[in-house]
């Protein structure tokens, strides 16, 4: 089978690593030949690659994202729209099997796929209803339906993005899959590798520095914990340019806490940071998955997330403490698991239990992809 991944970026984040391990799946494991649309060049070009998968660049708009303003984002749907006889005459030229598009922003491919009569599946990564950084010219609700109604099959990579899909689609319930990213395994839990601290002391926060993400709740909480007398130490990674640095960093002073934040633009390592912290933040009121959340608990480093999104029905398994998403609620939480008295030594068992269970857990790739062979053989 020929699959034709369409990929809305060529960055190296969340969904394009996920993207990584399915290409991988298919074809190292499966057999399958992969081609991936990406829409400029960029560091995920390489990466598809080394997995076996061919390449084209075709340029294209989304029709959703932070800065779709009703006029930006109506000039954007329209250049997303004039690429659509782009793929349509690549589907023509490459005639594949299927078409898989990877993410909910960019529709260019499933439009195309749609009147050339390939089939398709649409995946859906985001928050589609909730998240306030996908903005777009249409409602949130239309783009929905149309996101339901155009392919064969949908994959979405969690319950709580299958609840946002159903209510504004009910008619997509039949073809829905729910099938979470693909995380690779760790080697060896890396809590294993050191001695517990026996109470918190150091936390991590991976994302862009938005107020989606929490990193301001972190910095405040961080500050009352400071003023009952707990210092914590806090390294945020991934905030983004210099001037949201500086921002990080001006609130941290804000709240008596400068000496105690340390903020990087990007991570290309983010085990490290789990091996580092006693325990990873995780404060998006709107995380579609968070892949962020498994990647700690696979390296045996508890999570403490915000009872909001999908967090709650991966840290329902275990591994983790789910607090009210408020600072003032965070703050007790982190004051209690810094006491001492053997609630953190808890904590950090449960997740060493986790880690064991989820990195000898087979593969979601495996799954997506036999979705996708059921799909091409019309049985799905």
């Amino acid at each position: 089978m020929h699959i034709l991944f369409v990929s809305h970026s060529a960055e190296l984040m969340g969904a394009e690593r996920s993207l990584v391990a399915l290409v991988r799946e298919a074809v190292e494991v499966r057999g399958h030949r992969v081609t991936v649309s990406l829409p400029d060049d960029g560091p995920l070009r390489a990466e598809l690659a080394r997995v076996g998968a061919d390449v084209v660049v075709l340029p294209t708009r989304l029709w959703m994202g932070k800065r779709h303003t009703p006029v930006v984002g109506l000039v954007r749907s329209a250049q997303a729209a004039v690429s659509v006889p782009r793929y349509w005459r690549h589907l023509r030229r490459a005639r594949p099997d299927l078409v898989v598009t990877n993410s909910a922003v960019v529709p260019a491919g499933a439009i195309a796929a749609r009147m050339a009569g390939v089939r398709q599946v649409w995946t859906i990564r985001e928050s589609l209803l909730s998240n306030p950084n996908l903005r777009s010219a249409l409602p949130r609700r239309t783009i929905a339906r149309i996101i339901a109604s155009l392919p064969d099959g949908v994959v979405v990579i969690s319950k709580y993005v299958a609840g946002q899909l159903l209510s504004a689609a009910p008619a997509a319930g039949p073809k829905l899959r729910v099938v979470p990213p693909s995380v690779a395994p760790q080697a060896a839990p890396v809590a294993a590798r050191r001695p517990g601290p026996g109470k918190l002391e150091r936390l991590v926060l991976l994302g862009r520095y938005t107020p989606e993400k929490g990193q301001a709740d972190a910095i405040e909480a961080l500050g009352r914990c400071l003023r009952a007398g707990r210092p914590l130490h806090l390294k945020l990674a991934g905030v983004g340019d210099g001037a949201a640095r500086r921002a990080v960093q001006a609130l941290a002073e804000e709240h008596g806490v400068g000496h105690l934040v340390e903020a990087s633009e990007w991570t290309d390592d983010p085990h490290a940071l789990y091996s580092w912290a006693d325990a990873t933040l995780m404060l998006s009121r709107n995380e579609a998955y968070g892949r962020v959340t498994v990647e700690s608990l696979m390296s045996g480093t508890p999570v403490i997330g915000y009872r909001a999104g999908a967090t709650t029905e991966i840290l329902d398994g275990g591994g983790g403490v789910l607090v009210a998403p408020d600072a003032e609620a965070l703050a007790r939480t982190l004051l209690a698991l810094a006491a001492g008295d053997g609630a953190f030594d808890r904590l950090a068992n449960d997740a060493l239990l986790r880690a064991n269970e989820l990195n000898n857990a087979p593969s979601s790739a495996g799954a997506f992809v036999s979705y996708l062979e059921e799909v091409r053989a019309g049985r799905a």
